[in-house]
């Protein structure tokens, strides 16, 4: 006698809620086809079997709770299969985009400003550009991070031309609309860059974006030291920053002399 499947209103119940909470499209499957091969184990009696299937095949309430409950443990990485698999939000990394931008923007007009005339002249441009990097993150993250969509960072040309894109749109009004927009005392941009790159480093020194435990780690086991990868995404960007800041100070230093 052919399997049997889950009900179509429980499928379609649990496939909306799962979905709707973000669910990769892969997991969904994975748990339909589980649920499935669930409803399709003979468990009656054969003398009490009926002719229809959907009579005959296991009610996936009694094994898996309503569809909407199935869907919310799911999500939350509460099936009894195996652990939740490590995620972290896709908007910690805009965020950490976002405000690298706009932190060395403000932290080099800061700069500028403190070694310079003591104020900072912020030009059309780069208010500009600073709010189209923000918006290209918030872009970004949501077409590549949208709900139900099972996202796999492999190289892709496509990633090369959106960071041509990125580049153009942060750099070209920056030198086009050189109209000063607003004059402000030094140390404001210096601190605010200050701040906004200290909310961007955190996350790295943290490791709130790292991918996941190393590969062929036993779950459960001490983290060991971080790899070589790891330190070079944790120090490389106040190291970076720090090359910035010495050489606009010797810039500084050069025109004032």
């Amino acid at each position: 006698m052919p399997g049997s499947s889950a009900p179509d209103d429980w499928r379609t119940a649990f496939a909306a809620e799962a979905r709707r909470r973000g669910v990769p499209g892969a997991e969904i499957r994975a748990a339909l086809a589980e649920v499935d091969a669930y409803c399709a184990e003979p468990g009656a009696d054969p003398a009490e079997a009926t002719a229809d299937p959907a009579e005959a095949a296991a009610d996936p309430v009694e094994a898996f709770g309503e569809p909407a409950e199935y869907a919310a443990a799911l999500a939350h990485g509460l099936r009894s299969a195996g652990p939740a698999p490590h995620r972290r939000s896709p908007w910690l990394g805009g965020f950490v985009a976002a405000s690298t931008l706009v932190g060395v923007m403000a932290l080099l007009a800061g700069v500028e400003a403190v070694i310079g005339y003591g104020t900072a002249e912020l030009t059309v441009g780069q208010f500009v550009s600073a709010l189209a990097g923000v918006a290209g993150m918030v872009l970004a993250v949501a077409l590549l991070f949208r709900p139900g969509r099972a996202y796999r960072p492999a190289p892709d040309w496509r990633f090369g031309l959106v960071g041509a894109a990125a580049i153009a749109c942060t750099t070209v009004p920056v030198l086009v609309w050189q109209q000063v927009a607003v004059r402000l005392p030094g140390w404001l941009p210096l601190g605010a860059g200050v701040l906004l790159l200290v909310a961007a480093w955190w996350p790295l020194a943290s490791g709130r974006l790292s991918a996941g435990p190393p590969t062929g780690a036993t779950p459960g086991a001490a983290a060991g030291r971080p790899d070589r990868r790891t330190r070079l995404v944790r120090w490389g960007l106040p190291v970076a920053l720090l090359c910035v800041l010495l050489v606009a100070v010797l810039l500084g230093a050069g025109d004032q002399s």
